[in-house]
């Protein structure tokens, strides 16, 4: 794979407006969090679907999907947030949407779509990504665990591999209820199709605004930074990499 490293001098970065370089730098930032989480919750969802792994195995797997896919809801509803403030709450929205290259323009207006009306994403932001409700798990533990036994621990031998699987179900019971209460299998689609084509949407957003503004505030091409080619050997394609729960410990 070959990779071009591009370099700003610091006078540049100067000389740039501040809402501008701000955002610039918080956008960047934004993407990176979405990429790094998107990628570990696509490696948990390729092992999940493995056929060589065990039922409980799978289980598992699947429930750390989901504990990526919430984290990852709420990096999305709260990048909608910083975009409020950090572009159309300045001018930079005005003057940089209609420079933004076709692909980016269309994401961005899904963006606004998606989030103009009630969402799955929106929902599970405020119970089940970054705030804790004790009172979803009041209400809804009796449905998930509906059994007369159920199984509440998996002891993988050590502290890390430990699994509280009846919490897991209580928390998904509870998000995919307020998604869609009579119907889990749908709700869970949408969810995962949710968080899937929102972070792609931000992807191409953010790639785009970068450069527009980048580009605007520099006086040229990105084409045209100064910049050096490298080639580096990834090892794996993201359709392979899989992140198991349970892994062997290590041996001291």
């Amino acid at each position: 794979m070959k990779i071009n490293r591009i370099y700003l001098r610091k006078d540049e970065l100067l000389k740039m407006a501040e809402a501008e370089r701000a955002f610039v730098l918080l956008a960047g930032h934004m993407q990176n969090e979405l990429n790094s989480l998107n990628k570990v919750f696509v490696g948990c969802l390729h092992s999940s679907s493995l056929n060589r792994t065990s039922t409980i195995e799978s289980f598992a797997n699947g429930a750390q999907a989901m504990i990526y896919a919430r984290i990852l809801a709420g990096k999305l509803c709260e990048a909608w947030e910083a975009l409020q403030k950090a572009f159309f709450g300045t001018v930079l929205s005005k003057r940089v949407e209609p420079k933004l290259h076709p692909v980016a323009q269309d994401a961005l207006k899904k963006i606004k779509s998606y989030f103009s009306k009630s969402n799955s994403i929106f929902r599970v932001r405020h119970s089940f990504a970054f705030h804790y409700s004790i009172e979803e798990f009041n209400t809804h533990w009796e449905e998930a665990l509906d059994e007369q036994t159920t199984e509440f621990i998996i002891l993988g031998g050590t502290v890390g591999n430990n699994l509280y699987l009846a919490a897991e179900l209580v928390a998904n019971t509870a998000l995919l209820n307020g998604i869609n209460s009579s119907d889990k299998a749908e709700a869970l689609h949408t969810f995962y199709d949710d968080v899937q084509s929102t972070v792609s949407n931000f992807q191409k957003f953010f790639e785009g605004a970068i450069l527009a503004i980048l580009e605007e505030q520099l006086g040229y091409s990105c084409l045209e930074m100064n910049g050096r080619e490298e080639e580096i050997f990834p090892v794996h394609s993201l359709s392979e990499v899989t992140i198991p729960f349970f892994f062997k410990p290590d041996v001291d």
